[in-house]
């Protein structure tokens, strides 16, 4: 029997499918309908799963939704209810959204199933970070911008399940504050944040330290919000008024102006509050459990400056963050939360990312019609040129198997290069991603590697903590180290086609580290299919593409 999992309406639609409860696909919709961080219903991938696996009202035991919408309908209500005269646009645009989206989410899950299953946003989040990690017990923390009502909450986890517990709710919210911050410093909005995070790495926070202090704070267990400034509970189209610039003492960047050193000094203190309210709140529940292991879930656990630093500046021993752990992963984490409750799992599902569609020989073989490629009959004769035109210089796409599931699981779908050429970071940046200059790229290393070159605390598998590149390595590992000496680590581990390749590359360079980025350009999503892999390699400067075990040449 399946069961099917599904987030949407926000942000980042996926859906997920249990066999016999058994996590067997998770897939984002925006790498179907190709715009990034689609929010609609994931209709497209829907239909894949539904075809692919021959799924029929015979088959389908329930369907899982990540969070309640007669929850978050009272917190909308509760939100308008003192604002009907003086905000009277838009309290009934409001009221009208969430009633027709409650009535249509409703409609939709019951074309699916008669039996669907609610859970709730955080709790969605809760259960996905737990149930993949290796803990027996942890405490789990969720940060986002907001669920139903809750903004942070903090879970007691076991495998009997998790003990639930709010930490702060709507309009105070530490993922909002964030994002706000982000659209301030012209960046988009749920999209934008790891840009204001990169770019702080550039500045110096004391300048406006003093001022962005002022806009959150959490004492004796209370995260409060400027809301004098901050006017997200108050319009759908803005989250900030004039008087956050005078606060400030700076005008709002516009997408397009240029960065200056005022933008990078006001990010690194957008950055540092958010690691100041952070430990804050890891500091205030940590005594509540005998626990040093920690998961973090929901969308502020992308933040790896802040969580690279968990382990040395906190009680936690060890830290598990999945590979998705925003709005996407909670179409998993739904499905946990219904079988858990159902006591018809007990034990930890796959941490295995690599769970969107394959397409084998005969899909890859199509897509090569009109093109120039060459094929190998051996995985290792195609690492070995694979690695030594690494090491030439050459930036190579890598498409292999089955999909990444999350924005930081990387390995399938991935622009390859040399780490330690001169200039490797800004040409990816300029002619292949066409993306900011600033913006860092990551390391995949293998795993019984990582420690030479790299501080770590235990192994980061999806790039999202931010770590010490040693002092020796950081000008050999030119483009994978930031300006401030840190790198977005991924570990590699053995047995897989990647960590061969690491190895292969390493008899060419002496390193067993290659920059890692995901196969995609600026503004657009993750290639998905060969056809696509092929659009994106020539629509950019890369200069090979792998497709299985061909290499396709311009």
């Amino acid at each position: 029997m399946y069961i099917i999992g599904i987030s949407a309406f926000y942000h980042d639609s996926s859906v997920a499918l249990f066999r016999d409860n058994q996590l067997i696909f998770a897939c984002e919709e925006e790498k179907f309908s190709g715009v990034k961080h689609d929010s609609r219903f994931p209709t497209k991938t829907l239909e894949y799963i539904f075809k692919h696996y021959k799924l029929n009202d015979k088959n389908i035991q329930a369907v899982c939704y990540y969070e309640d919408p007669k929850l978050k309908y009272e917190r909308v209500l509760k939100n308008i209810k003192n604002q009907w005269i003086t905000n009277p646009i838009y309290s009934l645009k409001s009221y009208f959204k969430i009633k027709n989206n409650r009535k249509q989410i409703d409609q939709k899950l019951k074309e699916i199933s008669p039996n669907v299953f609610y859970s709730t946003h955080h709790e969605s989040h809760l259960y996905y970070s737990y149930y993949t990690s290796s803990f027996d017990n942890a405490l789990c923390l969720s940060i986002d911008g907001v669920g139903e009502h809750d903004t942070t909450s903090v879970g007691y986890c076991g495998y009997g399940g998790i003990e639930y517990k709010t930490i702060s709710t709507y309009p105070h919210s530490l993922g909002l504050y964030y994002t706000a911050m982000t659209s301030f410093l012209g960046f988009r909005p749920n999209e934008g944040e790891y840009k204001l995070m990169g770019l702080a790495s550039y500045g110096n926070p004391d300048p406006f330290l003093e001022n962005v202090r002022k806009l959150i704070t959490y004492k004796n267990g209370n995260l409060k919000c400027n809301l004098d400034v901050f006017t997200w509970n108050k319009s759908d189209k803005i989250m900030f008024n004039e008087k956050l610039a005078e606060l400030l003492g700076v005008e709002q960047r516009l997408p397009e102006e240029k960065i200056t050193t005022i933008h990078e000094n006001l990010a690194a203190s957008v950055q540092k509050v958010y690691e100041e309210i952070m430990f804050a709140i890891l500091k205030s529940i940590s005594p509540s459990t005998e626990s040093t292991n920690l998961c973090l879930g929901g969308g502020c656990a992308y933040n790896g400056t802040a969580n690279g630093k968990i382990i040395n500046n906190s009680s936690f021993k060890k830290l598990w963050i999945p590979a998705a752990p925003s709005d996407a992963g909670s179409a998993i984490g739904a499905i946990l939360h219904y079988l858990v409750k159902e006591r018809k799992i007990r034990n930890k599902i796959t941490k295995n990312p690599f769970l969107g569609p394959e397409y084998l020989y005969n899909d890859i073989k199509k897509s090569l019609h009109g093109q120039k490629y060459k094929h190998f009959l051996s995985e290792r004769g195609l690492r070995e040129y694979v690695a030594k035109e690494l090491q030439k210089g050459k930036v190579i796409g890598w498409f292999q198997g089955h999909c990444e599931f999350g924005a930081r699981a990387l390995g399938h779908r991935s622009i390859l290069a040399n780490p330690t050429l001169d200039g490797m970071k800004d040409r990816i940046n300029k002619v292949i991603k066409k993306r900011e200059g600033f913006r860092p790229f990551a390391p995949m290393v293998t795993i019984d590697d990582q420690n030479t070159y790299f501080e770590m605390n235990g192994d980061i598998p999806y790039m999202n903590q931010v770590v010490m590149v040693k002092n020796e390595f950081r000008n050999i590992l030119k483009a994978t180290t930031h300006v401030d000496g840190t790198a977005r680590v991924q570990t590699v581990y053995k047995n897989t086609q990647m960590y061969h390749l690491l190895k292969e590359f390493e008899k060419q360079s002496g390193y067993p580290i290659l920059l890692n980025t995901s196969f995609n350009v600026k503004d657009k999503t993750m290639v998905l299919t060969p056809k696509d892999a092929i659009e994106t390699f020539h629509d950019t400067e890369m200069d090979l593409l792998v497709l299985g075990n061909y290499i396709v040449k311009k």
